[in-house]
């Protein structure tokens, strides 16, 4: 499952050494190639690639370009500290399609240095089998709303007893149902697909994906996307804050606003790492409040990440977090 609660993340391994200028390309991209296997028509099916940058400078993409209009682009950041990642998402849509389909998108990268990155995709769309709507889209909800989304899955193939054995997602935050609706020697065998995002999904944008196993051993599986919006009650502005360069030693101060839409009370703010310090408001029910943070770099010249957990008085409501970002140089 892949999860997205800010557009930029941390990516863990640091202490690798940054890549010479002739092969940064080569290590920031670990996947650049993706086969979706075998899709029901009317599909949309989505993969993430990763960016990872390790260099000792700033990564930024310019612009992108896609090889069908079939193929919708979803980048998470533009900039990309050192030390940290961003994922770009790549949807097809299938319904127009039939057999084999090769798509993708060209990446355009202007800095450390201007290049462009081919990011490719491959499915065979399954004409026998359609999807519709092609993807379970709880669309924008609330934390913990637990909403209910169906699908159609239609079988239009000359197997007489065409089943769905089981479904299986990557995590326990959806659980989906099928039931069999209707089968006839003269018709499609209809199925109903029934998802739920459970209470355990994270805020910020959610993407799943549901594997479907059949009897048909032509077609053993299919892949359904699942997406949602899960808006928290509780907002944080700006949720990533790149603090820019700075030399060690240096103290930098900013300003960040939590909002919500009904009065409460800021409990704690809590940051990772000793060299960041905040200062919430006093205390005060309110439906908007400012933190202010002050960063003192530290000695080392590496690139720099912490986080700040904000809890509140709201109910049922969990810990929102702030990323920050700096690289530190001499």
């Amino acid at each position: 499952m892949f999860r997205v609660s800010t557009l930029l993340v941390v990516w863990a391994a640091l202490a690798i050494p940054p890549a010479g200028a002739q092969d940064w390309v080569a290590t920031a991209f670990p996947e650049r190639t993706f086969e979706f296997g075998t899709v029901a028509r009317g599909s949309k099916v989505m993969h993430s690639f990763t960016l990872l940058n390790r260099t000792d400078q700033e990564i930024h993409i310019a612009d992108w370009r896609t090889k069908c209009g079939c193929t919708a682009v979803r980048v998470g950041a533009r900039e990309i500290p050192p030390g940290t990642l961003t994922v770009i998402e790549a949807t097809i849509d299938t319904t127009k399609f039939e057999g084999f389909k090769a798509s993708g998108l060209t990446l355009v990268i202007d800095r450390p240095s201007v290049v462009e990155v081919e990011l490719k995709l491959t499915c065979f769309i399954q004409s026998e089998i359609t999807l519709n709507p092609g993807q379970i889209d709880f669309g924008i909800v609330r934390h913990a709303s637990q909403p209910t989304v169906t699908t159609t899955l239609n079988y239009h193939g000359t197997r007489p007893d065409f089943a769905i054995e089981r479904m299986q997602t990557r995590s326990g935050d959806v659980t989906v149902k099928s039931k069999e609706v209707s089968r006839s020697a003269g018709g499609p065998t209809q199925f109903l697909l029934t998802a739920t995002l459970n209470s355990s999904a994270p805020n910020g944008l959610f993407r799943e994906e549901v594997t479907i196993f059949t009897n048909d051993p032509a077609v053993p599986t299919l892949p359904v996307t699942v997406t949602a919006n899960v808006q928290s009650a509780v907002t944080v502005s700006p949720s990533v804050l790149n603090l820019g360069r700075v030399r060690p030693g240096e103290v930098v101060k900013k300003t960040i606003l939590i909002r919500s839409s009904q009065p409460f009370k800021v409990t704690e703010v809590k940051p990772s790492d000793e060299d960041l310090s905040a200062t919430p408001d006093p205390d005060g029910s309110r439906p908007l409040h400012m933190v202010n943070l002050t960063f003192k770099a530290p000695a080392r010249s590496v690139p720099y990440h912490a986080v700040c957990e904000i809890a509140t008085d709201l109910k049922d409501e969990p810990t929102a977090t702030l990323s920050t970002f700096a690289t530190i140089s001499p």
